[in-house]
């Protein structure tokens, strides 16, 4: 199993633990991830602590170190030769993997596939020729991999799968007082979450950015209130101290911190969903370098960046990227909004419609059979 930033090793983790209940704990998983999928029962022969970055020149001063770990892996892949390998996302990382394995005739399962519908679209024949099986989470995504000859199954989304599950917990269905008492906010006053990302280049991107605009929105609205969800995978000497504008909480509390807020300016990326399906109004915001960002301009071909806007396929929340990702125009757009409850509730409608085409839960059960039909 393979998995090398946070998202990843999240949703490695959770395949990885449903595996094991299917198989009742009687399967050896190894390879590369973080602490979640090492909690799982994941034996780690690589740690993706000090690997994830974001953005295309920005992999460069990390290069050795990939380099380093490929080798690695397949040396790994020979030498224990597993029955299958498992792919998580990353794919300019895991593509790379391809060769090795389809020379030891090991069956791959790619999950969270390559976005070659948004760029790079050739890369969907090169997963049609390597892979044994596609696990797919959008429905777009599956006909476009199967347009290119891929064996692809649509599982669904697994967000749908924890989020239900986090959801049913007692500590994670708080109403609003609820989670407002839990972190000591004022239900009664404005609520912003502030959610950088959870690798360490997009946090030292965004987060000056982010706490700028909130220094701004509370000399335009005083009693409005911020609470930031840290994620895992960032080291806690990279945050500054943050009291008493911002109140940060431990990211395993992300659920319940979107429970109480009015509104969250949110980083480009999984979280949006995890935000649509919460039904929580925000504000997207998006920052690489300037020759990472005239790059993926040339080469993407979508509109928006927001996966909600994508699977809505129309802009349903705004959008601020790049030079535009700048304080004073995320903190006028927040002030507005948090001004016109009419917006919220509007924004809140289509966030229930993107929210309805997800599809249903089990993704990742769904997928660990799929795993499963390539076990000997």
């Amino acid at each position: 199993m393979v998995a090398c930033e946070a998202s990843g090793d999240v949703h490695c983790a959770r395949l990885a633990a449903k595996i094991k209940e299917l198989c009742d704990g009687d399967v050896t998983l190894f390879g590369m991830g973080g602490s979640l999928m090492a909690q799982a029962g994941v034996q780690l022969e690589y740690d993706i602590s000090d690997l994830a970055v974001i953005g295309i020149t920005e992999v460069l001063g990390k290069l050795s170190l990939i380099l380093s770990r490929l080798k690695g892996l397949k040396r790994l892949i020979n030498r224990r030769d597993p029955d299958v390998v498992v792919l998580v996302d990353a794919p300019d990382f895991n593509m790379r993997l391809f060769t090795t394995v389809y020379r030891r005739r090991i069956p791959i399962v790619y999950y969270i596939p390559p976005k070659a519908w948004a760029w790079r679209r050739k890369r969907a024949r090169k997963l049609a020729k390597y892979t044994s099986a596609i696990a797919s989470i959008f429905p777009f995504e599956a006909d476009f991999y199967r347009e290119a000859g891929a064996n692809v199954h649509y599982v669904g989304h697994p967000l749908l799968d924890y989020l239900n599950s986090s959801l049913m917990t007692h500590h994670a269905s708080l109403t609003k007082a609820e989670a407002c008492r839990k972190f000591c906010l004022d239900a009664d006053k404005p609520i912003i979450g502030l959610m950088p990302g959870s690798r360490g280049k997009e946090v030292k991107n965004l987060l000056p950015v982010i706490l700028e605009s909130a220094r701004l929105i509370s000399t335009e609205v005083p009693d409005c209130q911020f609470v930031l969800p840290l994620a895992h995978t960032i080291p806690r000497d990279m945050i500054p101290d943050l009291a008493p504008l911002v109140a940060a909480v431990d990211g395993s509390h992300v659920y319940d911190v979107m429970s109480a807020c009015d509104l969250v300016i949110v980083a480009s990326g999984t979280a949006t969903l995890e935000a649509a399906y919460m039904l929580v109004p925000m504000i997207v915001i998006y920052k690489v370098s300037i020759i990472s960002w005239i790059i993926l301009n040339i080469l993407v071909r979508l509109k928006s960046s927001a996966l909600p806007n994508i699977i809505a396929n129309k802009e349903i929340v705004p959008e601020l990227l790049q030079g535009k990702a700048e304080p004073r125009a995320i903190s006028q757009m927040a002030i507005r909004m948090i001004r016109n409850p009419h917006e919220l509730e509007a924004q809140k409608a289509e966030l229930r419609k993107v929210r309805e085409r997800l599809g249903q839960p089990g993704a990742v059960e769904r997928t660990a059979r799929l795993v499963l039909q390539f076990v000997k």
